[in-house]
């Protein structure tokens, strides 16, 4: 017993060292913060026939991420490729769903869908040959006689953030619309008497809605 304990008296001494210092370290350790799950994702706007990468992006990498879109005759969706197909002219919703553990995360985004080779509202023409041009000078009319809609609202004024887009109806006894603005605002036409404007420059605009009775101007402000 006492060879045993002339053997081993210097493994007892350095037991206590080793716990002390796995103690250190499990203390000195950073503490993670848990971050909430969160996934973001961007409109979308093809021809019929096209695809486009899904734009969306979430926090935490190991997310399983799912798509869904609500009318399948607009749009479906390739898993594989995690790309959006258009199928038919109109309008519908993508949703993106990010799994992670016990948390979900959703966003919900718009899709449009144009037919092939969609002209848009606000063409390049070489200098003197802008249709746009030509367009009789009518009086300005009262807000009654072409409304703008967002989101089911009448609004007198627009507005939205630098790179973000908006979208608006717009309503009159005409039914055939013309756009026009500055290089500022890119106008986007739409189904149903529909654009859609994305900014690209901070100030405030003027957009000129015409149609073969009325005449209407509208502020954009971009911010």
């Amino acid at each position: 017993m006492k060879e045993f304990l002339k053997k081993s008296w210097k493994y007892l001494l350095v037991l206590p060292i080793i716990a002390i210092a796995v103690v250190v370290v499990i203390l000195t350790l950073p503490k993670g913060e848990s971050t909430p799950l969160s996934v973001t994702a961007k409109d979308v706007v093809l021809e019929i026939g096209d695809s486009e990468s899904i734009d969306y992006d979430v926090n935490i990498k190991q997310a399983v991420v799912s798509f869904d879109v609500e009318d399948e005759t607009k749009a479906n969706v390739d898993t594989s490729e995690k790309k959006i197909v258009g199928l038919s002219e109109g309008a519908t919703t993508l949703t993106v769903t990010a799994k992670y553990g016990n948390e979900t995360s959703v966003v919900t985004v718009s899709v449009t869908v144009l037919e092939a080779d969609a002209e848009p509202t606000n063409p390049t023409f070489p200098e003197g040959n802008d249709p746009s041009e030509n367009v009789p000078d009518i009086p300005a009319v009262t807000n009654d006689d072409i409304k703008v809609i967002i989101d089911n609202n009448e609004v007198d004024e627009i507005t939205l953030s630098v790179g973000g887009n908006v979208t608006i109806k717009l309503e009159s006894e005409d039914v055939d619309y013309k756009l026009k603005a500055g290089s500022e605002i890119e106008i986007v036409k739409l189904p149903t008497n529909m654009f859609m404007l994305t900014a690209t420059e901070t100030g405030i605009f003027t957009l000129n809605i015409t149609t073969e009775n009325f005449q209407r101007t509208i502020d954009v402000v971009v911010s």
